[in-house]
């Protein structure tokens, strides 16, 4: 309890001393408690009415149980909400170490103290009237009470732990990452095309027979507890691998590296930057994850051109965003955070601030080459004018996306800390990545004009020209990229040092 006690003193301590919380202004922080109970009222409205909706929709059915049956449904949703949006601060336990507690208890207390966010607030009241209105009304307090202990736990801890869970084996065992989702992907699976209704029956057991469902929620969240705890006890430890890898390259790398340091224009801060994405956990777990997104994107659509014949419009946005552009949404408004702990030796040393630009566009452009890479693959399966499209989208991202975040990154001014082992798409300090917004929505709006308008040839030759005179530009003039950098430095150094990294 003592752990607990001075973690969650500190936390909200953090919290209050947060800059960019409400902008650092009263009237902000207001606003944005206006936003949130705007969003939080209808959901709970939703919530409280769903049974009535379920009678309306299924007069034959009994709509506790219909309730029941789908409360398991919630547990991958809210866990892959949880992984992509929340920063499991249950991993930054370096600054704690030295202070009088044990190792265990801040653990526990960490583990705990991660269920403190927004999200536990949405789940609370998406199934906090649900309870009120269906199933207090229809049992008795006990059972209803034990219904209510199996919602929060299947609902919050579970999801909660499993996401940080999830985090830590990326960091550490990217394996057994792809192995978990594979394993929960196939139970889905299983439950859509082989049946009988594996996870709604499982669903109905465990909400339908409170004094069942209690004794597996339990064990179920303390195996997973255990779990986490053994993970974050490991994590505390130093990384033998990096170390490794820190300690000596291969001789291959070492010819990589010298060869890039040699060869490309600003070489070794290019280096600079690979071997920061080769040794860093976060870095390393941003770029499994995004080959995943693309790999999938791109199986999906080459699955529904084998046995259609066709490609959705839908199926080609996802291509053109996530496919070729899924590394923007994962470090583009981070392209300066992730040099946050040696951006302060290059400004002080004889670096020209055109070099590192243009290390900045060298690691932008080489995250696009896994998808430009890919995109031969589908080319041969879809029509000519659907390859013209998405030859110019690649080029657009290539000189528009990539030269807008550049030129803009210095206005996002929020570190990364490399040593988490985790990759989150924590929406901290995003608002700045809004002035990105226009460039995007052209990308996202240009399928909807060409399958609108027929002219997929008129819109992909823009696109394809607008990408080769941006891709002109940033490599062969990056003064005006230097000296927006110049600007902003002075002010972006500043927020490195006062920020809380993400």
């Amino acid at each position: 309890m003592r752990a607990l006690r001075i973690l969650f003193r500190h936390r909200v301590t953090r919290w209050r001393r947060d800059p960019t919380w409400g902008t650092g202004t009263v009237a902000g922080q207001i606003v944005l408690l206006a936003l949130l109970l705007f969003l939080l009222f209808p959901l709970g409205v939703f919530s409280y009415v769903v049974g009535d909706v379920l009678r309306e929709l299924y007069p034959e059915a009994n709509a506790l149980g219909l309730i029941n049956s789908g409360m398991l449904y919630l547990v991958p949703a809210l866990m892959a909400s949880r992984f992509l949006l929340q920063s499991p601060l249950s991993e930054r336990v370096a600054p704690y170490v030295s202070l009088p507690i044990s190792p265990s208890g801040l653990l526990h207390g960490q583990a705990a103290l991660s269920l403190l966010s927004l999200h536990t607030l949405f789940t609370v009241v998406l199934v906090g009237p649900v309870w009120a209105a269906e199933v207090m009304t229809a049992w008795s307090s006990l059972g209803a009470t034990a219904w209510l202990a199996i919602a929060l736990l299947v609902t919050v801890v579970l999801p909660s732990h499993g996401a940080t869970l999830l985090h830590l084996l990326l960091g550490r065992r990217p394996w057994g990452f792809v192995g978990a989702l594979a394993g929960i992907a196939l139970i889905f699976v299983a439950d859509a095309t082989l049946g009988p209704d594996l996870v709604g029956g499982l669903s109905r057991v465990v909400f339908g027979r409170p004094s069942v469902g209690l004794v597996a929620a339990v064990g179920i969240v303390g195996g997973m507890h255990a779990a986490l705890l053994r993970a974050m006890r490991a994590r505390l430890e130093v990384d033998q691998r990096t170390a490794a890898q820190i300690g000596g390259l291969s001789r291959q790398a070492a010819s990589a590296y010298r060869w890039i340091e040699q060869t490309l224009p600003a070489g070794p801060l290019v280096a600079l930057e690979l071997r920061q994405i080769v040794r860093t956990r976060r870095l390393r777990g941003a770029t499994a994850t995004i080959l995943g997104l693309m790999v999938f994107f791109y199986g999906w659509a080459g699955v529904q051109l084998v046995m259609t014949g066709t490609m959705e419009s839908e199926v080609l946005m996802n291509v053109v965003l996530w496919g070729i552009g899924g590394p923007f949404f994962a470090i583009g408004y981070t392209v300066y955070g992730i040099s946050s702990g040696h951006i302060d030796g290059l400004f002080a040393g004889p670096t020209s601030l055109s070099h590192i630009v243009f290390s900045k566009f060298m690691l932008l452009w080489a995250s696009l080459i896994p998808a430009t890479l890919l995109l031969p693959t589908l080319l041969p399966w879809v029509p000519l004018r659907y390859a013209a499209f998405l030859v110019g989208c690649t080029l657009y991202w290539w000189g528009v996306m990539v030269p807008s975040t550049v030129y803009f990154g210095p206005r996002f001014r929020t570190p990364v800390d490399l040593s988490a082992s985790h990759f989150s798409m924590n929406p901290s300090g995003s608002m700045r990545g809004l002035v990105l917004l226009p460039p995007l929505l052209v990308l996202i709006a240009s399928p909807i004009l060409a399958g609108a308008t027929g002219a997929w040839w008129i819109v992909g030759g823009s696109l394809c020209a607008v990408g080769l005179i941006g891709l002109g530009v940033a490599a062969g003039r990056p003064e005006p990229f230097a000296r927006q950098l110049d600007r902003h430095k002075h002010e972006m150094l500043k927020a490195f040092r006062e920020k809380e990294p993400i």
